[in-house]
């Protein structure tokens, strides 16, 4: 997940239901480890600046 062009809202902040994003020295961040792929965050972005990525992990 990606967060370029971020004016800082908050908007994703509020609407992510994992509380996967965090501000981290001024910038945004995700926590792969909480983020469940629903992509609100995405939606409710005013600006357009989430973007996200699937990573799929391989079979054993």
């Amino acid at each position: 997940m990606t967060f370029e062009g971020c004016q800082g809202c908050g908007a994703c902040l509020l609407t992510c239901p994992t509380h996967a994003i965090r501000p981290i020295g001024g910038t945004l961040h995700a926590r792969t480890d909480l983020c469940n792929g629903c992509g609100e965050c995405v939606e409710i972005c005013p600006v357009d600046a989430i973007s996200m990525t699937m990573v799929l992990e391989s079979p054993r």
